[in-house]
């Protein structure tokens, strides 16, 4: 299984999107240091390729990822990180 931000050179079929969402409640120190979340880009990675395991994929192909600060209400602030991606299947090179 692969994930790559852009396109593969070779043949493949679409097999469909996925996409993924976590979350995590920040504290208000926390607010500065949101690039020291790797931990939610893995999260959302395993939860991508689990996605595309399950429509038969081999690897997706230009994902992407949202990452956003969102405050519900005057108290809490959550981190949140959508990711998405074209799950393919590789497809053998016919020979001549």
């Amino acid at each position: 299984m692969f994930l790559t931000t852009g396109e593969i050179n070779g043949t493949y079929a679409i097999q469909g999107i996925v996409n993924a969402t976590v979350k995590r409640a920040l504290l208000p120190e926390e607010v500065d240091q949101v690039d020291q979340y790797d931990d939610l880009y893995t999260a959302v990675k395993t939860k991508l390729i689990e996605r595309a395991v399950a429509k038969d994929g081999d690897g997706l192909i230009m994902v992407r990822f949202v990452p956003s600060i969102v405050q519900t209400g005057p108290a809490p602030r959550y981190m949140v990180l959508h990711g998405y991606g074209t799950v393919v299947s590789l497809k053998p090179r016919r020979k001549h």
